[in-house]
């Protein structure tokens, strides 16, 4: 089938580029740490096609790149190409950054993001942006008109829109894409990029619920981000109190987390308060590091009015520590309740 729609450029953005340069995907290699070697580094540039899509999921069939970092530099393409892009990209459990590869230098150049370029950044797990890079929308449309753009303007609005929803971006960006003037383009502020969750610089969105399980019920606070997964267990004591179970998952750190710890401590915001004694000290637990304690009254009234709360798992010397934050998002009335609850029974 000929192609649907065509990637058009902002002259302003991308002057001395008059078309889109064919696709092209280069894997490079990361160096092996401590025996252990990480992902590799995957560079796509270029007009994004089926031939890219084609491309992208033969590579990574092997499972060679899972969680590998995705760096776009693209002027845009088909969308279809770009969303069927993101949803490889997702599947594997890749993550997205803008920029482009430099021979013999580790860090990679600035780069765009443009159009249908944006579909398939969206696709990452961890969406990251550097503050000189770009991500460029605009509305899709065909290059010749035809009777049935309607029709096909619907599907494809309909399409994208839920494609950015199960990405877990706000619809609110389809619509942005649909108020920029045709054979325009419109360069997304970062602020407006994070606020839209485009970009969310490795941090997934918190999530905070009351929960029960076999017989117990506690209120569980669990945020997922590129270094790790922090979970918070808030459970009544029968003593009018609350205990603080706190669960990092360091990945292939576990064990070596649980081994090191020697000192604790509640993270409030940007403060660290020490821990004076755990009721269960650092213990691999499944996928989790595992400690518990009992807060007092003082970092009770703490807990109930931060903004982020979080747990340190600090090694002997003091200097080196392991941990997590999570954001409360608006949820201080849920947190301070069952606080309530808890020293109230």
């Amino acid at each position: 089938m000929s192609r649907l729609f065509r990637c058009m450029l902002a002259a302003a953005v991308l002057a001395a580029v008059p078309t889109c340069a064919s696709s092209a995907i280069q894997v490079v290699d990361s160096k092996a740490f401590a025996g252990r070697r990480s992902p590799p580094a995957v560079f796509l540039s270029g007009e994004l096609s089926d031939a890219t899509v084609s491309q992208l999921r033969a590579l990574s069939a092997t499972g060679r790149l899972d969680g590998a970092i995705v760096y776009l530099d693209s002027a845009g393409g088909e969308p279809q190409a770009g969303m069927a892009l993101g949803d490889i990209i997702r599947d594997r459990g890749m993550n997205t950054a803008v920029g482009r590869h430099q021979e013999g230098i580790a860090q990679p150049a600035i780069g765009r993001c443009m159009s249908a370029c944006v579909l398939a950044y969206a696709g990452g797990t961890f969406r990251f942006i550097d503050p000189s890079s770009q991500l460029g929308i605009h509305r899709f449309y065909r290059e010749t008109p035809t009777a049935a753009d309607l029709d096909v303007a619907q599907l494809m609005s309909a399409a994208i829109t839920s494609y950015l929803i199960r990405m877990g971006i706000d619809p609110e960006l389809f619509a942005r894409m649909v108020t920029v003037e045709r054979k325009s383009m419109e360069l997304l502020s970062h602020s407006d990029a994070i606020r839209l969750r485009l970009v969310n610089n490795g941090v997934l969105p918190a999530e905070w619920a009351i929960e029960g399980r076999q017989g117990s019920v506690y209120l569980a606070g669990r945020q997922v981000s590129a270094n790790g997964t922090g979970k918070l267990i808030m459970s009544c004591t029968g003593g009018r109190s609350v205990r603080l179970s706190a669960m990092y998952d360091g990945g292939d750190n576990n064990s070596e987390i649980a081994r090191r710890t020697a000192h604790y401590s509640l993270r409030i915001n940007d403060r660290f308060l020490p821990i004076a004694s755990v009721t269960k000290p650092a213990t691999v637990s499944g996928q989790y590091v595992l400690a518990s304690f009992q807060p007092d009254m003082n970092m009770l009234w703490d807990l109930s009015a931060a903004e982020q709360i979080g747990f340190g798992f600090h090694t002997g010397d003091r200097e080196t520590f392991y941990g997590f934050l999570v954001a409360v998002d608006g949820q201080q009335d849920l947190i301070r309740s069952w606080i309530t609850h808890c020293t109230e029974v």
